[in-house]
């Protein structure tokens, strides 16, 4: 069972003590790296899981969608309800947060050359789906899965591990009455 130790950056999870060091602190670092929190709290292997699979869905979906698939944009024309969870990968993203401040016009477009920049009219976004034919919407969906994942890593870095229920029978390794 998780419970609280002396101290509250502690948890004790079958009876082994995880430090979670502060827990604001490795949350914040997590929402900004993928796994960065975990590596602060000093549970390494976790963290090279974690930012792996994230960071290679999210590349993944960028290659499938030849990188125009995560962008910011609330238009009438084109509502991208798919960019919050997107962005909740972090750094990876944060040119889209930049593309979407500087705006759609062709002279700031020259910034990053246009990447992660929104399309400048409905044609130009049609022709992202015509030439990527479905990848343009797969690789919408990878870059969201990545970006939920990490939510569920930044809760992982607050909050610490869950253990495995267990009855008392198993963890103390008694076999059961027959």
């Amino acid at each position: 069972m998780s419970t609280q130790v002396a101290k509250p950056h502690q948890v004790t999870v079958d009876d082994c003590v995880v430090d979670l060091k502060n827990r604001y602190i490795a949350a914040a670092l997590a929402l900004l790296f993928p796994a960065a929190g975990h590596f602060y709290q000093g549970r390494k292997n976790k963290a090279y899981l974690f930012a792996a699979c994230i960071l290679g869905l999210f590349l993944m979906g960028m290659f499938i969608g030849k990188g125009r698939v995560v962008y910011c944009s609330f238009s009438a024309d084109d509502f991208r309800i798919q960019y919050p969870a997107q962005v909740l990968v972090g750094l990876p993203a944060a040119p889209s947060l930049l593309q979407a401040f500087i705006g759609k016009q062709p002279p700031q477009r020259n910034l990053l050359k246009g990447f992660m920049a929104p399309p400048v009219d409905r044609a130009m976004l049609s022709k992202w789906h015509l030439e990527s034919s479905a990848g343009f919407e797969l690789g919408t969906l990878y870059t969201a899965v990545a970006g939920l994942l990490n939510l569920l890593v930044i809760m992982d870095a607050f909050a610490g591990p869950m253990p495995m229920p267990q009855s008392n029978q198993r963890r103390n390794k008694q076999p059961s009455p027959s």
